[in-house]
Order: structure tokens, then sequence, then C-alpha cells
């Protein structure tokens, strides 16, 4: 048996080799085709073009105009140092001249010696006045809007009414729509209110039928009349009592 290890290559093995080698042609046919695939695949102008063979060069620096950005902020910086000049003041208005005139605290020539108290008082001054004097010619000292005349609906004393400035014959005559021709009168009782105003009025008596209380009541909201004057002050809020006295002609206020 270990002499049959030496006897030269026999008929047996030939078809063993026979298939090594078309394993091998296989494998180069298959090498090749695929080389031939990569070729067909790979685009037309592959390698390097013909003619000038020499390399393009670009260049990505900025432009040679563009300043860097140190020179940009030190030229920045030299701008905001640089000292401001202010504008020109303008120049300051020319001055006024003034008339020379007179003072107006100065005297008249000729009325050095003028005396005031000679200048006679308007009517509605004496009238004033005369109801001041009034009031202090009274007995007890007090004036006469002291002393109420009447009582209300609920208790309230009710003083006699004082005009500051009485109505016109236009403020009266819009109410009397409603009623009787003829002569006659209505009174109310109003609350004295700021400005001289009156409000709260309610009806206390007229001529029979007349309508005259109503019509009174319905125009007190432009009645202006004097607060009463109670220890010599006048006491918004108290209640007064106003009567107006119809005629043919007008109506006279009391």
């Amino acid at each position: 048996m270990r002499l049959a290890s030496f006897l030269p290559f026999s008929d047996l093995d030939r078809p063993a080799a026979r298939r090594r080698a078309t394993s091998l042609l296989l494998t180069i046919l298959a090498h090749l085709l695929l080389l031939l695939l990569l070729i067909r695949l790979a685009p037309p102008h592959f390698g390097l073009p013909k003619g000038d063979s020499r390399l393009t060069t670009f260049t990505v620096a900025p432009e040679a105009q563009e300043e860097s950005a140190p020179a940009k902020s030190a030229a920045k910086s030299r701008q905001e140092t640089r000292p401001v000049t202010p504008p020109p003041a303008a120049p300051p208005p020319p001055p006024i001249k003034l008339p020379t005139t007179a003072a107006p605290w100065v005297l008249t020539p000729g009325l050095e010696k003028f005396d005031v108290r000679q200048v006679p008082q308007s009517p509605r001054s004496e009238q004033l006045s005369d109801a001041s004097a009034t009031d202090a010619s009274s007995g007890d000292g007090a004036g006469r809007s002291d002393r109420p005349v009447a009582y209300g609906s609920a208790g309230q004393p009710l003083y006699e009414a004082q005009w500051y400035r009485e109505p016109t014959d236009a403020e009266l005559g819009f109410y009397l729509k409603y009623t009787r021709p003829g002569p006659g009168f209505g009174m109310v009782a109003c609350q004295t209110i700021a400005r001289y105003h009156v409000d709260n009025c309610e009806e206390l008596g007229e001529t029979p039928g007349s309508g005259y209380a109503r019509a009174v009541r319905e125009a007190a909201w432009q009645f202006l009349v004097l607060p009463p004057r109670i220890g010599g002050r006048m006491m918004v809020g108290s209640w007064v009592r106003i009567r107006i006295d119809y005629t043919e002609r007008k109506a006279a206020s009391h």
C-alpha cells in the first residue's frame, strides 16, 4: 500500500483536473464580464480633457475693494471720536419797544380829590342796602330772614323769599297754558340750593280753580332766590315761600 503513492499520475486524476480547469476558466470569464460592465457604465468623457491640460485655479479671498473687518472697526472708531461741531445758534429776536403810555393806575389829572363814597348807588345796591337796614332795625337785632313765616308739609320752617333776580314775564308766561285767564296768585315752597337756585318745590296755595300754583311750581327751576340769613349767615338748603301774583297784564313776584 505504501508503494502505491509513488506511482506516476494515473488516469483516475484526469477528471478532477478537468473540473478544476473548467472552474478557473469560468472565474476568468466572470471577471472579464464584470470589467466590461464597469467600462460601459463609466461616463463618456472619462479621464483628462484633451488639449490644454493646465489646471485652472480659483480664489476664494474677498475682493480688493472690500476692507477687512479690523479696518472697518478702526475707521468707525475714528469717526465716532471725531468732535461734532454744534450748529450756529439762532440770533436773538430784536427787542420789542413798548409804547410809552401811562400806567392804568395813574390818576387822571383833576381827580386827585375824587371820593368814591359820593358815587350814586345802582338800584340793585340800593335794594340790598334797604334790606340790610330793615333787618338791622328790628327790635331783637335779628333780620327778617331769621323768622319763619310758615311751615311746610313736613314741618320744615319756611322763610319769606328774597329775590336775587326776579323772573321775567316771558319766563312765567310759558307755563300759563294750563291756567284759567284772569287775575290771581300761586304760592309754592322751595328748598334753596347752590348758585341761588331752588329745588323740590311743592304747591302751597292759589286762587281757587286758577291753576297758578302749578304754573309757579313748573317755572321755579328758573328762579334765583337769596338763601335765608340765620344769625347773619346764608343757610343754603333752607326752605322759602314764593308767591307770584298774576294780573291781566303781567305777573308780580313776591
